[in-house]
């Protein structure tokens, strides 16, 4: 059922969404050069600029999974042009929303003082480029759904190289600070944007498009609940850092906190492959039929079990290791590896019927499952533990959540084909 070559274009996927991150890095240690006052400016407005970054990521999501299902059809072509069309529209607006609003934002957070200015001085540079943003990362993921990994891989390490020279130009030798940084980025957006179309064009016949008010509405339905997801992960993970914080609730101590936002760092590296897992599967599985879509889920379980069981494994085994690297000890910290451990094989099989969902157009029903998962169980089971002061407790918010998405989410994908189809244009 799962033939050979399948996960042709996993690493690749995987390998760019780690790009993305070195990029970032790149972007800080650069500015390092220059005091406190530049990175201070930078991260604040990468915190600011949230909805961009959950809209960026949403019509990536939702552009590759409807050209995924739409490859092998006439409009093949045309979809991607509308998809990326569509694309440089949301760009637009949230940078003409960046441009009159960050700004003052940055200086109520922040005060009217050196870490503000800064920001108000480089904001243009920033959205000019956000509509270049948005077209280059739903291209980047329309390329891979279009199998076109390797030649994405190839170009990330050219696009790395160019960023790390841009910068060395713009802040090292022209002296430009914060606005050097970003003057980077809309040279690294441009020539990307450049890249990307001329690959779509020449191997897939990409026209520009406008596309029709059936597929907009579709596009903008499925980005507004893929976004809705999103934003509450985020929102969940936030409040979870001020329950961890509150010094009133249960035995508060400092290590706690600690423990807990050294596990935050860690999870973004332990689910980076779930994540690539969950963005492949969806367009992926957007090519098979209807009828065979649950089979293949429980084979792709089937398969992923000994991987996600060593993997669990062997971060339950590291747990004194990586304590020493995060420098952490104690019962909140071991608890919460072993939970994160417990959590792996369910997270896997949740994900991978997250995929199957997606891949069928039912953004609703995955945002529905993930948001009621962790507002009506996680926190509460954060909040409980941390009342009674019980790590076992406190982190079975990471468990349990997911062991009701994955039943959850498999009901849905069994429903009648008709049912999930109806589900989905909700």
């Amino acid at each position: 059922m799962i033939e050979s070559g399948f996960w042709r274009g996993y690493w690749p996927l995987l390998v760019s969404i780690g790009s993305t991150q070195l990029v970032l890095q790149v972007d800080i240690v650069t500015l390092g050069w220059l005091g406190g006052d530049a990175q201070s400016a930078y991260v604040l407005l990468t915190r600011l600029s949230l909805l961009d970054l959950v809209l960026m990521t949403a019509m990536g999501t939702v552009a590759s999974t409807i050209v995924a299902q739409r490859r092998r059809t006439a409009d093949g072509a045309t979809a991607i042009g509308g998809a990326l069309f569509l694309s440089a529209i949301g760009g637009l607006f949230c940078g003409l929303l960046g441009f009159m609003f960050y700004p003052r934002l940055a200086a109520l957070v922040a005060g009217e003082g050196e870490v503000a200015a800064q920001i108000e001085t480089a904001i243009y540079l920033y959205t000019v480029a956000t509509p270049l943003r948005f077209s280059v990362t739903a291209a980047i993921l329309i390329l891979h759904a279009l199998d076109e990994g390797v030649s994405i891989v190839r170009w990330k390490l050219i696009e790395g190289a160019l960023k790390i020279g841009a910068n060395l130009l713009f802040i090292g030798v022209l002296g430009l600070g914060l606005r050097g940084c970003f003057a980077s980025g809309l040279v690294v957006a441009i020539v990307s944007s450049i890249w990307c179309w001329r690959l779509l064009s020449s191997r897939h016949a990409a026209p520009f498009h406008i596309p029709s008010c059936s597929l907009a509405r579709n596009f903008f339905r499925s980005t507004a609940w893929e976004s809705q997801r999103t934003v509450a992960v985020h929102f969940a993970v936030t409040v979870g850092v001020m329950l961890f914080a509150a010094p009133w609730l249960g035995h508060y101590d400092i290590s706690r906190l600690s423990a807990y936002a050294a596990g935050q760092t860690l999870m973004l590296l332990v689910f980076a492959p779930l994540l690539a897992l969950t963005r492949f599967l969806s367009f992926r599985l957007a090519r098979v039929g209807d009828d065979v879509i649950a089979p293949l889920v429980r084979a792709l379980w089937l398969r992923g079990a000994p991987v996600s069981f060593f993997a669990a494994l062997v971060l339950f085994t590291s747990r004194d290791l990586l304590g020493d690297l995060y420098g952490q000890q104690g019962p909140w910290w071991s608890s919460l590896i072993v939970a994160l451990a417990a959590s792996l094989p369910l997270r896997h099989a949740a994900n991978v019927t997250r995929a199957a969902l997606l891949s069928r157009g039912a953004f609703a029903e995955v945002a529905k499952a993930d948001s009621v998962a962790l507002w009506s169980c996680a926190v509460p089971l954060l909040a409980l533990g941390l009342a009674a002061d019980s790590p076992p407790l406190t982190y079975t918010s990471l468990i349990v959540p997911e062991a009701i998405c994955a039943l959850w989410l498999w009901r849905r994908l069994t429903l009648p084909r008709n049912s999930v189809r109806a589900n989905a244009a909700l």
